[in-house]
């Protein structure tokens, strides 16, 4: 029996920006194929409109529905990971289709708290990472020049801070924070290469949720193309984005090192940042000649690109998931030189299929170009060996067993366990007390799992996991924190902010803090030293709130807190 299916991503084609959403389209037109019931929820930044709006068409005999985001909503200085006009779409395309299934791709742009709205409805969720994002705000993993980051704790050595829309600055771990919340709701993850499934264990997610599914690929109708004929030069071609993570200036570096510059022929194909600079670049070494810029070709044509093609390159600095490059070059017979880095290793074998290169390392690109130059007859074998191993990699198999995901039974545990405790923070603006309190916490709060997030991220629903409601922000009114009395959560309020202060006195329904030390204190105290209190100031808050919504009044004592948990103004408050 078909399932019905919605799959999810940032961008669609054929408004596509790289091999993750052609991916995405492909396994959709599959699963369709197979008798599926299957939509599209996509990200389109090219559409016109105002921001937000939705509209659908048919495209390659599939349902899409496109949200018109803008730049900044893909953009890593900014928030590009929740969206609440995009839940109010996504929400009532839940309601009209019923899915069986949501697959999610790239999420980065559309909003991650999409896992979330699936989830509380019961629905199987699927996420196939492609790259770093959801641990990395790069997506990348490369900290400066050439090198990748070791410790993905340490995010904010790269960005401190992300901005919302009036320019606020936000901590950074609060991103990493909430995308961690989200993947808790994850049924089950699907990386292309055990490379990228290791990087996110390492990252924390759970191993057992894990399974390795590499990218399919249309074998037969790259095993059609037929090569041009190149009387005595060999043609290299890169296929890609052009952006300095691809290591483009590699390869130009390399050019520099190799003398046969009339036995051979550099195809740059695609667009990006860098064009230009790497056209001046190009310019300046006199390789006008020897370098072609083919701008952007559509994936329906890119057969063209490997029909003058004799071997792939790919210097990419940064470790990749599994280039579908690659991919294709192996299905069409054409060798590959390429990083060793990431799961490229993965796809080319060293010496069998292609060849392998230090990172970086220009010299050793250029000796394995002159290699293939000068011994032209070795490529015909890495071509066949590379058509052989990826022979079975066909999207029918892909599918076959992405479908067998969904068919298991989800995870028993999806939602934050007792070693998993959020903290809702309130305000537009953070402190930047809070924001240190928070960093000196978590690092002694070891062993367990806080997440630190803006109360303007979650749904209501989640409120019920919070244990503590924090106001990060000095002018913050009681009127956003009365949300959180409601669900029982204790309160952590600013000294100087007296209607909140007042309020907490009052009620007995938290603490207040003087500066981030007395945060810091109050935090422990709550969270780590006394959760009992912390209970009877939230059931506290719970009566008020009973209260203030029948209209009653009541009078409230504060009840005996150690001082150095109050605040420095509380004499007489007894």
């Amino acid at each position: 029996m078909g399932k019905k299916i919605i799959i999810v991503c940032n961008v669609y084609p054929p408004h596509f920006i790289g091999g993750a959403e052609l991916i995405a389209h492909y396994q959709a037109k599959k699963m369709k194929e197979m008798g599926h019931d299957v939509i599209i929820f996509a990200g389109d930044s090219e559409a016109d409109g105002k921001r937000y709006d939705l509209h659908q068409e048919t495209y390659d005999g599939l349902l899409v529905y496109r949200v018109r985001l803008q730049s900044e909503d893909y953009s890593s200085h900014f928030i590009n990971f929740f969206h609440h006009a995009v839940h109010e779409h996504f929400t009532r395309l839940l309601d009209d289709f019923s899915p069986d299934v949501i697959h999610f791709h790239n999420l980065m742009g559309l909003s991650a708290a999409l896992i979330h709205l699936a989830a509380r409805k019961g629905i199987k969720t699927v996420l196939t990472l492609h790259d770093h994002w959801g641990f990395c705000l790069k997506n990348t993993l490369v900290k400066r020049e050439e090198e990748i980051c070791p410790d993905y704790s340490q995010c904010e050595e790269c960005m401190p801070f992300i901005h919302d829309e009036g320019m606020r600055g936000i901590p950074i771990f609060m991103r990493k924070d909430f995308l961690a919340m989200q993947f808790l709701e994850v049924d089950a993850f699907i990386c292309p290469s055990r490379y990228l499934a290791e990087v996110y264990i390492k990252a924390g997610m759970p191993k057992e949720k894990f399974k390795v599914i590499g990218y399919g690929i249309d074998v037969e109708r790259f095993s059609r193309v037929s090569k041009e004929e190149s009387p005595g030069r060999l043609r290299f071609t890169f296929v890609g984005y052009l952006g300095w993570h691809k290591g483009i200036h590699i390869i130009l570096n390399a050019l520099s090192q190799i003398d046969l510059k009339e036995h051979f022929r550099i195809n740059l194909v695609g667009i990006g940042s860098e064009m230009e600079n790497y056209k001046q670049r190009v310019k300046e070494m006199g390789l006008q000649n020897t370098v072609r810029f083919w701008g952007k070709i559509d994936n329906s044509h890119i057969e063209e690109v490997y029909r003058e093609t004799d071997v792939l390159l790919l210097a990419s600095v940064w470790p990749e998931n599994e280039p579908v490059t690659i991919m294709e070059a192996m299905a069409a017979r054409t060798p590959v030189i390429a990083s060793r880095i990431g799961g490229i290793p993965e796809l080319v074998e060293d010496g069998k299929t292609g060849y392998l290169f230090e990172a970086g390392n220009a010299n050793q690109l250029a000796q394995m170009m002159r290699a293939c130059i000068l011994n032209p007859s070795v490529l015909e074998i890495f071509g066949e060996n590379g058509y052989r191993k990826i022979l079975n990699q066909t999207f029918d198999n892909q599918v076959r067993q992405i479908i067998q995901v969904y068919e298991e039974n989800a995870s028993s545990q999806k939602r934050a366990s007792e070693k998993e405790t959020l903290i809702l923070c309130v305000g537009k603006h953070v402190n930047p007390e809070c924001s240190q309190a928070i960093k000196t916490f978590k690092k002694r709060a070891q062993g367990d799992q806080y997440y630190f997030v803006k109360s303007e991220w979650v749904e209501e629903d989640q409120f019920l996991q919070a244990k503590l409601l924090w106001v990060v922000d000095d002018k913050t009114s009681l009127n956003d924190v009365i949300v959180g009395l409601q669900y029982g959560i204790p309160l952590l309020v600013p000294e100087n902010n007296m209607e909140l202060k007042s309020f907490c006195r009052s009620v007995n329904c938290g603490l207040y803090y003087h500066d981030g030390l007395e945060a810091e204190a109050c935090l422990e105290y709550l969270l780590l030293q006394s959760r009992e209190t912390a209970s009877v100031m939230g059931q506290n808050g719970y009566h008020r709130w009973g209260e203030i919504s029948e209209g009653a009044t009541g009078n409230w004592s504060l009840s005996t807190i150690p001082r150095s948990y109050r605040g420095s103004d509380t004499e007489g408050a007894e």
